[in-house]
């Protein structure tokens, strides 16, 4: 899937060109359209545009204006210029700066698609690059990169508070990211190895995809870091590089990180496949947070990995617009899943300064614990994540005192019988079926979960289809609605449906007309408007070509029928 932008003063050309691309069958294109710069710009500071085909004069920026602009937000897209005229000085401005083809007006449209053609192949081209892989193995700094990955794990793990992030800790690392400033996260996930691959392997594969990910953010106005978390997951740190305002990052240049970073993901994704020949998904955080933050943020993008969709690989996924409303009657206000989830975690760490004798930071940290299980006391004495913690606690004591055989001698001073108590089973191997019987309905549950909601998705997108059939809807608008990306769900709609989503929605629209064909009342014009066609010109070559007759012959044969 790749996208492309028309450009031109001249409406006449914009939508006859944007017409004859939505039905070019040769490459699958999100195709978008704008009748100014300003327009234009509008658009590509909101979408990530592959292919830029604009016109070189136009009131207030010009052409080559514009792609200097583009190559500033997308620096990989290929621009064609269309021009009225044959002006060298033109030619040689275009080319110079990046200009992939030069095309006059007159020369009619094949030698525009040959240019789109042309400059898809180029994509392709840079996508499956071998110096990518060649500069992966060269970038392998293993030590310092080491580093790294075990003080930013330990961070989005929870197991480093994030208060103690601090700019002489990020330089001494040589981390290139601003402590006082906060972070985009994503996250990476291998969906499948293959079969006879080694560990070794699999690590080296891993630094790859780091410096796949490195290269392509590199060209854009962002600072990130990646590194492996497990064998499958990897991380990403990004922020914008924040040219203005005296270096302090402002509002838009977050917006405009996070759009780049979420168009940018679909090439990562594509050439891990085409290179790699591996299927990765990616998360995406919808918006920055603080430091203190990020081990939450890490939490709610593994969740979105376990829902899932589809077949659960290859997934592009945001939580921009996801909400837990849900979860507001069962956690007390203040605090959420995630922030339980890493207080419990929290415990481990106690476990490791009971058996340090790091008695300060212990109780330092217990206190947090405590305070978190104090509020969920203020909502229910048996408040599920409350018993969670209570039970963490005692295995941890338990634990603690069997390694140490300390249970005896400390029984004498404290009675501790709650660390003992059981009897709900009367075998282990009574035990051992129900926690089987348990796991297998989890795994169940949560594969019909997965296949539920992906067809919920798909349900709410037909029926959005049809509801709206006169409005926008391009695929960006599509993905808003059911909170994916445009790349995954376009993929993710053929995968579960077998048809391209643009044929289901141009069925639907054909559908629809043929009803409201057979109304005499209403003018052809009318209805191709209603279905969502532009120009009634659009309209009856869209119709002739798919139902085999203009919508007229269609009107005369449902009127004598009727007779």
């Amino acid at each position: 899937m790749y996208s492309l932008l028309i450009v031109d003063d001249e409406p006449r050309i914009v939508n006859g060109l944007y017409e004859q691309f939505l039905d070019w069958r040769q490459e699958e294109l999100s195709v978008y359209r704008a009748y100014t710069s300003v327009e234009a710009l509008r658009i590509l500071n909101a979408i990530k545009i592959d292919i830029l085909l604009s016109d070189i004069q136009m009131p207030g920026m010009n052409g080559i204006e514009l792609q200097k602009k583009i190559h500033e937000v997308w620096p990989r897209c290929k621009v064609i210029f269309l021009s009225g005229y044959s002006d060298f000085e033109y030619v040689q401005s275009a080319m110079r700066d990046g200009g992939l083809d030069y095309i006059l007006k007159v020369e009619g449209d094949e030698p525009i698609f040959a240019a789109v053609g042309k400059a898809i192949d180029r994509l392709k081209e840079e996508r499956v690059s071998e110096q990518l892989l060649q500069k992966a193995k060269r970038q392998l700094e293993a030590s310092r990169l080491m580093m790294q990955k075990d003080y930013l794990t330990s961070l989005l793990q929870g197991d480093i508070s994030g208060n103690s992030v601090g700019q002489d800790r990020f330089d001494e690392l040589y981390i290139p990211l601003l402590a006082r400033e906060r972070v985009l996260l994503a996250l990476g996930r291998v969906d499948r190895w293959p079969e006879n691959m080694r560990p070794t392997d699999r690590s080296l594969y891993m630094y790859a995809i780091t410096n796949i990910s490195s290269e392509y953010f590199s060209q854009g106005q962002v600072t990130a870091i990646a590194f492996s978390i497990t064998s499958s997951h990897l991380a990403w740190l990004i922020q914008p590089v924040g040219n203005g305002n005296g270096g302090v990052i402002c509002e838009e240049e977050w917006e405009k990180c996070y759009s780049f970073v979420r168009g940018t993901s679909s090439d990562i994704q594509e050439t891990c496949k085409v290179m790699l020949k591996l299927p990765v998904s990616i998360a995406i955080s919808g918006t920055s947070s603080d430091w203190q933050s990020a081990a939450v943020q890490y939490l709610r993008l593994e969740q979105l990995f376990q829902q899932g969709f589809g077949h659960g690989r290859e997934m592009l996924l945001s939580d921009r617009t996801q909400q837990e409303t849900h979860e507001l009657a069962y956690i007390p206000q203040g605090l959420t899943r995630e922030h339980l989830a890493v207080r419990l975690k929290a415990v481990k760490q106690l476990e490791l300064f009971l058996h340090s004798g790091q008695k300060d930071e212990f109780f330092e940290l217990y206190d947090e614990i405590e305070e978190t299980a104090r509020l969920l006391q203020g909502s229910s004495s048996l408040h599920p994540f409350l018993v969670e913690i209570e039970y963490a606690l005692s295995s941890l004591f338990l634990s603690y005192l069997n390694q140490r055989g300390l249970l005896d001698r400390i029984s004498a001073n404290i009675d501790t019988s709650p660390l003992l108590q059981r009897g709900a089973f009367s075998s282990w191997r009574e035990a051992e079926a129900y926690y089987r019987k348990l796991s297998e309905q989890l795994f169940t549950q949560r594969a019909d979960e997965q296949t539920n909601r992906t067809q919920q998705v798909l349900t709410t997108l037909n029926q959005y289809i049809e509801r709206n059939l006169a409005d926008d809807l391009s695929l960006e608008k599509l993905a808003d609605h059911v909170y994916l990306h445009p790349t995954y769900l376009s993929r993710l709609y053929k995968q579960i449906s077998g048809v391209r989503l643009s044929d289901y929605i141009k069925e639907v629209r054909l559908k629809k007309a043929a009803e409201l064909l057979a109304n005499p009342r209403l003018k052809i014009h009318e209805v191709a408007v209603g279905v969502g066609f532009e120009s009634a010109h659009y309209f009856t070559k869209v119709f002739k070509k798919e139902m085999h007759m203009t919508p007229q012959e269609f009107r005369d044969r449902c009127q004598s029928e009727k007779s």
